[in-house]
């Protein structure tokens, strides 16, 4: 396990959370996510396009993911660096995967 972390997750000036133990399986990177202030407005968002993903992206669901997306969220690393903005992620209370 990480001692800090590796990633804060914003969308504009909200703090969504932190990304832990960073790992890779690529095409994805994953993490432990540790909600903040900023998820409770953007998790209803999150278990939309999660449940697109679950149901293996019907039609009728794909409104979910293009939400998520248009948000725009931003990675920023804990230990300095340039942010990332993912072209997909996904976050639950507990886990998240990311590409860039």
């Amino acid at each position: 396990m990480g001692e800090s972390a590796a990633y804060e997750v914003w969308h504009g000036d909200f703090l969504v959370g932190e990304l832990w133990d960073l790992s890779v399986d690529q095409p994805w990177f994953l993490c432990r996510f540790v909600p903040g202030v900023g998820w409770s407005e953007l998790s209803p968002l999150f278990a939309a396009q999660e449940e697109a993903r679950r149901q293996h992206f019907p039609e009728q669901l794909i409104g979910a993911i293009a939400a998520v997306r248009d948000l725009d969220v931003e990675l920023r690393p804990v230990a300095g660096g340039e942010p990332i903005r993912p072209w997909m992620i996904y976050l639950t209370e507990g886990r998240a995967s990311f590409r860039y």
